[in-house]
């Protein structure tokens, strides 16, 4: 694939053993990160843009998280769907982000811990939207902010219990391994 195709830019040595670059989902991420742009070519470049999108992502994903946190406290059920759009947001390019990495061979929990300061944080400023939600909608509300604020709960609930079961599958890794 050449860098005119939009493609991401070979930099792969001979020899790597790279998972193939080769599927739809893979080749649509290059061509929206225009990863073919010539500027790829140059590794310290490389390197520099991916630290700074790193940290650029990061601080887009807790601004995020706390402006939709805010939104339903101070706005209460008519700022609910606008927090959870806002949720939307930040939250798809971070699924993308995953699944390219993954698609790659690349997983996002190599050699990390599970539980680390942020997880917690990230997990509070969750728990702050969700109860913001289920505060701002009154007892009996039916419609779509009822929904949704039930769905939210229901969301939470099921995210909590794949949390907790990630960190004791993470933790039992550890432990084969070592």
């Amino acid at each position: 694939m050449s860098i005119f195709d939009g493609g991401p830019v070979d930099t792969s040595a001979v020899g790597d053993e790279r998972p193939p670059r080769d599927g739809w989902f893979v080749r649509a991420a290059g061509a929206i990160g225009d990863l073919g742009n010539p500027f790829y070519r140059e590794e310290r470049q490389r390197d520099v843009w991916n630290e700074a999108s790193a940290v650029g992502f990061q601080l887009m994903l807790w601004l995020g998280m706390v402006a939709a946190a805010a939104m339903v406290w101070i706005g209460g059920a008519v700022a609910l769907p606008y927090a959870v759009t806002l949720y939307a947001v930040i939250g798809i390019p971070a699924v993308v982000t995953l699944t390219y990495s993954t698609a790659l061979g690349v997983s996002g929990a190599e050699g990390v811990r599970t539980l680390r300061a942020r997880v917690v944080v990230y997990a509070l400023l969750l728990a702050a939207f969700v109860v913001g939600a289920v505060r701002a909608v009154p007892p009996g509300q039916g419609g779509f902010v009822g929904g949704m604020a039930q769905g939210a709960v229901v969301g939470a609930v099921i995210a909590a219990v794949l949390v907790v079961v990630a960190v004791l599958g993470a933790r039992r890794n550890r432990r084969e391994q070592g």
